[in-house]
């Protein structure tokens, strides 16, 4: 078995094979090795989301960085206070990458994604930067170091309240790994300046196999309604789903694909159209292949996002 991700209300009764165990709500916290997130399902009803893999899982600390460790793969994380001025906390969330890498490096492994979950995602300092500024100004200085292509890790940035950060990740040993672009969207790393003053640098998705199982994976980036890199569809948040779900299904279908698990994030300006977007997903997807979650997206005018893992 590759890794197998699904939602559940319950937690396995067996657990030595769980590489993460997530539940969504509003609070950020490490517990009987459940990682709660700090965001929370649109209906407000606790959900795990579970990483299962082959044999036993051994928990371990890197300095600050928890880690799950099996033979093939890692999920990792990182628990960050908010506070400081924009040069301290991107000093603190540059650290936090490289002691994540130097984990990676030294268990031999590939990073296939980095999920951020930031509070006052885009609130502006008086250089017009955001916090997501700060975060891709800090991740380039990391990646320049560990990349010499444009092979980079599949990414979600999402922004929550409180007053912490959380970075988690899944790295895995593979015999093949390929960052992969849509066609429709210019890369991350392509973007004028006028979207973004700062370079995203992440892949659209990541297709990979792990070296001791042979089933093809593929986990998406966060995927919203982006044609080229212009934002399509402003202040119409169905219009903007349907754009979102085009460029996620030029990576993987969804129709009667039970292995494909989503997370869609929702504005929280948009609640009201809740019951709408769930009408939309349901003729999309199958029962309990997703979760719509509230979350503010990298850009004002962006209103949902999706992302995902499923066999290639």
């Amino acid at each position: 078995m590759s890794i197998n991700v699904f939602l559940s209300k319950k937690l396995p009764k067996k657990r030595d094979n769980i590489l993460s165990a997530i539940l969504f709500n509003s609070k950020i916290s490490f517990s009987n090795n459940i990682l709660s997130t700090g965001i929370s399902c649109v209906d407000q009803k606790d959900i795990y989301e579970i990483w299962e893999v082959d044999g036993i899982v051994e928990q371990k600390k890197f300095n600050k960085i928890n880690i799950a460790k099996s033979k093939d793969y890692i999920f990792g994380f990182s628990i960050i206070e908010k506070t400081g001025t924009f040069e301290e906390l991107k000093l603190k969330i540059k650290n936090e990458y490289d002691e994540i890498f130097k984990i990676i490096k030294q268990e031999k492994m590939d990073i296939i994604k980095i999920w951020h979950y930031f509070p006052d995602l885009l609130k502006s300092y008086s250089d017009k930067k955001t916090n997501y500024s700060l975060l891709c100004e800090a991740r380039e200085i990391i990646f320049k170091d560990y990349y010499t292509d444009f092979s980079y890790p599949a990414a979600t940035v999402i922004g929550i309240e409180g007053d912490k950060i959380l970075i988690y990740f899944l790295a895995a040993s593979c015999k093949k790994y390929d960052v992969i672009e849509n066609k429709r969207q210019v890369s991350s790393y392509d973007y004028p300046q006028n979207i973004f003053f700062e370079k995203p640098m992440f892949s659209r998705a990541v297709k990979f196999i792990s070296k001791s199982c042979g089933g093809e994976k593929i986990v998406i980036s966060g995927t919203a309604s982006i044609k080229g890199y212009v934002t399509m569809h402003s202040d119409e948040v169905l219009k903007q789903l349907d754009e979102a779900l085009r460029n996620y299904k030029t990576f993987v279908g969804i129709k009667n694909n039970s292995t494909n698990i989503c997370r869609i994030y929702l504005s929280k300006s948009q609640e009201n159209n809740y019951s709408d977007i769930v009408k939309k997903l349901d003729k999309e997807f199958g029962n309990n292949q997703y979760l719509v979650l509230k979350g503010d997206i990298c850009r004002k005018d962006l209103l949902i996002e999706l992302e995902g893992i499923s066999n290639a």
